[in-house]
């Protein structure tokens, strides 16, 4: 089995347990999960629906904001004693995550160069939704954009002001 790690950082070597707040490595063994975390932004418009991984726009044309002409990194990882994770449980809010409490090495890195034009391969394949703007029930956006706005009151300016946020969108 192949374990993928999705990242915005180029110069990774090795995956350090000590870099998240659980003391955990995460990993997939989904390209296309790996592809969503090398966008990893926040607020996450990506999720898991209907059995599929997903983007939701809550803002017209924030996808192409997000994700065109951006470089994104899939790291292939040893492979290691990792542990599944239930969707219920992992805090992706995605399919086919893992996790190690052990420091992981990295195989090789894969440049994605324009990870737009890579999602769009996805969805032709009818492997990625993009759940357009005027296709989300007004309802349902106000209550995720409510969300969203919520979460934000309690962030920093540093983090309400980070280029790879999107925090700002949703004022």
């Amino acid at each position: 089995m192949t374990f993928y790690h999705g990242s915005t950082n180029p110069n990774l070597k090795v995956l350090k347990k000590n870099h998240s707040k659980d003391g955990c490595v995460y990993a997939t063994t989904s390209r296309l999960v790996a592809l969503i975390y090398s966008v990893k932004s926040f607020p996450n418009l990506f999720a898991t629906y209907n059995g599929q991984p997903c983007f939701w726009e809550l803002i017209p044309n924030i996808f192409e904001k997000m994700t065109k002409f951006k470089k994104g990194y899939i790291y292939i990882l040893e492979n290691h004693n990792f542990d599944h994770v239930e969707l219920q449980k992992n805090k992706c809010s995605q399919l086919y995550c893992y996790r190690t409490d052990n420091d992981v090495q990295i195989i090789r890195k894969e440049i994605v160069n324009d990870i737009y034009s890579e999602f769009l391969k996805y969805q032709k394949k009818g492997e990625f939704k993009i759940y357009k703007f005027d296709e989300i029930p007004k309802e349902k956006r106000d209550k995720m954009i409510k969300e969203i706005s919520q979460i934000a009151k309690s962030l920093s300016d540093k983090e309400i002001n980070d280029e790879k946020n999107y925090w700002k969108c949703f004022e």
